[in-house]
């Protein structure tokens, strides 16, 4: 009792509190400790920015380790600092094992760089994506073909890294596939889970091609664990069924003989390399010069308050880098103790340059805490955009910091009263704006001809967009009218254009939504006759043999009556069922394959109801 009586007198009681500062200064070996220190508390969070901190903070502590054995002859101060160093190479390692874990092959690399990186995609989601490939990327020979029309079975998904191939249904060419765009994506999107179907068009590959597949089974099983995922191909498939569609429409625009036109609205996009994973070397790291004296007698302990300074920098520096506020926590501890230490050499150490230099340690630790608060702090979306956010921006992880910033400078909420029109056929402007539905049903028509209705949620002019440059007076092409009280987000184009130029993960969002948009309005075209329950839900198109625009497309089938029609052809579709799921030769429901729970994923897990086969 004796002894632990003794024990915290002299941590507490032991140290008298300072009258006048020491007079010399700490050694070199501190200074340059602290000059470490300082430039590795700048570091920021993520995987490279915790490599860098660690690494700076760990050579930080092993030179305050030096100077305590060699300089201040200070047992506890050497320990203390020995453990942190311990505590930052361990954390170091860790970080870099994590980075290199996710690290791929060259093509895989490739593809990560050019498609799922400007999405915002984290290199361990892709590698969920990867491994469910089995990290195989598959080579197709010069003419041979990747699937033959009324013989290959649809069983996978197929995404094309390099090379060129052919599509042709019955000896006739439809267009081509070029890097970065699926193979199958019409076939894939026009069977669910429980359902088999065979190819109606014939695959041939032009040139030497590599591609990723994925089996349809296990990727359906991956949909199911991950929303995200399944969210995210959702929108990449239904992007690359209108790339496709634009495609057509090239090819009708520029002739229908073999070679004689050019691809101009799909150009083969090189691809970069972005380094996934870069371990610092040390081989040239500078040795600290080693005094050849040493201590003979060493201090007596420090006062507790700088053990609890140092208790906060361990407990900072070891929590978990895979903890949610892992940084926040870091940041909070590293103040604290930074605090601590101030209070230590203020009153009791009576070292000037030591409380010096903590108080710029403690200036840069609360800094960024307060800026790592500011970026946790909660977003309050306006109500009437809260659905709107949660239905097509925040399943792409989109931030709420971000969203408010798309919406809250230069777009406005305007309503419509029934009957009033958006659009009006040959007489509105494509130029002034871009919208998308809150609330109400609009009523999409062309010559007085209903073609669909348009449901919150969904752009309402995103054919337009898609089709059409500003500054080149083109007209509405079709009338929308509000069909109920409507509420809409309007945008102005121009000032949106600029503002996504300057956002390129949300250039990319917006892409793919819009192209997911056209996609399900062309599902709509297919059977306008669906009741507003089932044409919400409905998520299913027909393959993409068309020869004509999306607005050429909507005129086409509200003109014609013929069975035959060109357009009627494609929206039936040779190699899709349409989106009332109608009998086919080609179509049957496996045996093998299980439904997946519906509740669990998104819109592409859900089955045939009795619904549509009422409708039907």
């Amino acid at each position: 009792m004796g002894e632990n009586t003794s024990f915290w007198e002299s941590l507490i009681y032991a140290h008298p509190t300072c009258v006048n500062w020491k007079q010399e200064a700490e050694g070199s070996i501190y200074h340059l400790a602290s000059i470490l220190f300082v430039v590795g508390f700048m570091g920021g969070s993520g995987f490279f920015g915790l490599l860098y901190v660690y690494s700076l903070l760990g050579l930080g502590f092993l030179c305050s380790s030096v100077w305590a054995w060699l300089d201040v002859c200070a047992a506890d101060i050497f320990s203390w600092n020995f453990i942190l160093f311990v505590i930052c190479f361990i954390q170091f390692i860790y970080v870099t094992y994590q980075v290199r874990s996710v690290s791929f092959e060259k093509e895989f690399q490739e593809l990560y760089s050019a498609l799922f990186q400007p999405l915002g995609i984290s290199l361990r989601i892709y590698r969920k994506i990867v491994l469910c490939c089995n990290s195989e990327v598959v080579t197709l020979e010069k003419e041979h073909c990747y699937a033959m029309q009324g013989k290959t079975p649809i069983d996978k998904l197929s995404l094309l890294v390099s090379g060129r191939i052919r599509v042709t249904v019955d000896g006739e060419f439809l267009h081509y596939i070029f890097p970065l765009q699926f193979l199958d994506s019409p076939e894939w999107d026009s069977l669910r889970p429980t359902e088999e179907g065979i190819f109606q068009v014939t695959l041939t590959a032009e040139t030497d091609c590599r591609y990723v597949a994925w089996r349809r089974k296990k990727l359906y099983l991956l949909f199911a664990k991950h929303r995200f995922i399944s969210r995210l191909f959702s929108v990449l498939i239904g992007s690359d069924i209108a790339d496709k569609l634009y495609a057509l429409n090239d090819r009708c625009r520029w002739g229908r003989g073999g070679g004689a036109f050019k691809m101009n609205s799909t150009e083969i996009i090189p691809l970069t390399v972005t380094p996934l994973g870069v371990i610092p070397d040390f081989k040239n790291a500078t040795l600290v010069p080693f005094n050849d004296t040493a201590c003979e007698n060493w201090k007596e302990i420090h006062h507790l308050v700088f053990h609890v300074a140092n208790t906060c920098f361990a407990a900072g520096l070891v929590i978990p880098t895979t903890l949610n506020f892992h940084m926040i926590f870091l940041r909070s501890l590293l103040t604290i103790g930074c605090a601590m230490f101030i209070i230590w050499a203020t009153f009791f150490r009576c070292a000037v340059d030591i409380m010096i230099w903590n108080t710029v340690f403690l200036v840069v630790n609360f800094l960024h805490f307060i800026y790592l608060v500011y970026k946790r702090r909660p977003i309050k979306i306006e109500k009437e955009l809260s659905s709107l956010y949660k239905r097509m921006f925040e399943p792409l992880h989109v931030p709420p910091e971000l969203f408010k910033r798309l919406t809250g400078q230069f777009c406005n909420i305007q309503t419509l009263k029934t009957g009033q029109a958006y659009a009006a056929e040959d007489k509105t402007s494509v130029d002034d704006r871009l919208s998308i539905l809150l609330k109400g049903k609009m009523k999409v028509s062309y010559r007085g001809h209903f073609l669909h209705n348009i449901y919150p949620c969904a752009f309402i002019d995103s054919p337009e967009f898609r089709s059409t440059q500003m500054n080149r007076g083109e007209k509405f092409q079709v009338t929308i009218v509000a069909d109920d009280n409507c509420k809409f987000l309007c945008w102005s184009r121009e000032r949106l254009t600029y503002f996504l130029e300057a956002e390129p993960f949300l250039f990319e969002i917006f892409r793919y939504l819009i192209g997911k948009d056209i996609t399900n309005k062309l599902y709509s075209l297919n059977d306008p006759t669906l009741n507003d329950k089932t044409s919400k839900k409905m998520d299913r198109q027909p393959s993409l043999c068309s020869q004509l625009s999306v607005m050429q497309m909507r005129n086409s089938m509200a003109s014609s009556s013929d069975s035959e029609d060109g357009l009627q052809q494609f929206l039936r579709g040779t190699s899709s069922a349409s989106s009332l799921r109608r009998a086919s030769p080609y179509m049957r429901t496996s045996a093998k394959m299980k439904p997946i729970e519906e509740t669990i994923e998104d819109d592409v897990f859900e089955a045939s109801s009795s619904t549509k086969s009422e409708v039907q």
